[in-house]
């Protein structure tokens, strides 16, 4: 079994969690060390208010990533899991994220893909969703620092906590109508790619990639596209259904966002 070090993150989880993440660390994963990936790890993610409580979450409006590395990929990219640990030291029943960590000589080559991304976490069967306590926004404010200039990040779609985005986008409204878009547009990203090849396996799941532009040139560019995109589906006539309100609503967020100075 791979020696632990003294690790003030995991001094404060709960024996049962504890067990766990050692199991992890006696297999291929280790904690981050010196990796850039350490500066996930402690991370905290914070409730904006006490109203943000949903019924039935954990009785704690403060919660500690988690974060250890795997093995490196056939093309140089580095494995790494996220947990969500709440402030009373309570491990959740499954990983936050299994992700890959891009770097390379060119800006392209640099960000972070999530390929499992469960926003709905369980803390001894209470429910904490983090799409509804906005605890979303703040992780991926924490992933933004991985993807520079250039670069981008990927987010699968295919779980059953990305329910909504599926829908958003498999209707074919516009990328940034969708959750996950609107995440990837308040991080900075201003233009996207949908991998919506749905023959599994080695493709793995379907995915939206966010591209942060490379400089203000390229962003005004991107800007004005996203500006007509969304315009344009306002203009057109309502939809009934909930998931034409979800786009036209973060339409609608989307280009006052972009109207502020």
């Amino acid at each position: 079994m791979t020696p632990l070090t003294d690790d003030a993150v995991l001094d404060a989880l709960a024996p049962e969690g504890r067990g766990r993440i050692e199991a992890l660390l006696s297999k291929q994963w280790s904690l981050p060390g010196e990796h850039a990936l350490a500066r996930l790890h402690g991370a905290t993610l914070a409730l904006r208010d006490a109203s943000a409580l949903r019924s039935g979450a954990p009785q704690g409006d403060r919660y500690r990533l988690i974060a250890l590395l795997g093995p490196k990929n056939n093309v140089g990219s580095r494995y790494f899991q996220l947990w969500l640990v709440e402030e009373g030291g309570l491990l959740a029943d499954e990983a936050l994220a299994l992700g890959l960590h891009n770097t390379g000589p060119f800006p392209a080559y640099n960000g972070i893909e999530l390929t499992q991304y469960h926003a709905v976490q369980l803390f001894g069967g209470e429910i904490l969703d983090l799409a509804a306590t906005e605890l979303d926004a703040a992780l991926f404010g924490h992933l933004r620092q991985f993807v520079p200039p250039g670069g981008h990040i990927m987010v699968e779609y295919d779980s059953p906590g990305q329910r909504a985005s599926e829908r958003v986008l498999t209707l074919g409204y516009p990328q940034a109508c969708s959750p996950l878009g609107y995440l990837m547009f308040g991080i900075g990203c201003r233009s996207y790619r949908d991998w919506y090849i749905s023959e599994g396996g080695r493709e793995g799941p379907r995915k939206l990639q966010g591209f942060i532009p490379l400089n203000d040139e390229i962003r005004r560019q991107k800007e004005g596209k996203l500006r007509e995109e969304l315009q344009a589906l306002l203009a057109g006539h309502g939809n009934s259904h909930e998931w034409g309100a979800l786009a036209r609503r973060l339409a609608r967020e989307v280009l006052a966002a972009l109207e502020r100075p």
